[in-house]
């Protein structure tokens, strides 16, 4: 009959493979779900950019529209 330790010790050694593959999917499903934040806070902050731009764009050729409308 094993002793304790050799049965624990045949325990992990058959259990390492299938934690380790566990682990490493976790670890690639997070950095999939993190890429996929950061790209979206990107591209919202991209689109406040332009929002931002164009209204400032839009306001700077209405104010010379008027100003040259009254000369």
């Amino acid at each position: 009959m094993e002793d304790l330790s050799t049965q624990i010790q045949d325990l992990v050694n058959q259990q390492s493979p299938q934690v380790s593959r566990a682990m490493l999917v976790q670890a690639t499903a997070q950095a999939l779900g993190n890429a996929a934040h950061n790209a979206t806070y990107s591209q919202q902050q991209h689109n406040v950019l332009i929002k931002t731009n164009t209204a400032i764009g839009a306001n700077l050729i209405l104010s010379l529209g008027a100003k040259y409308a009254k000369a």
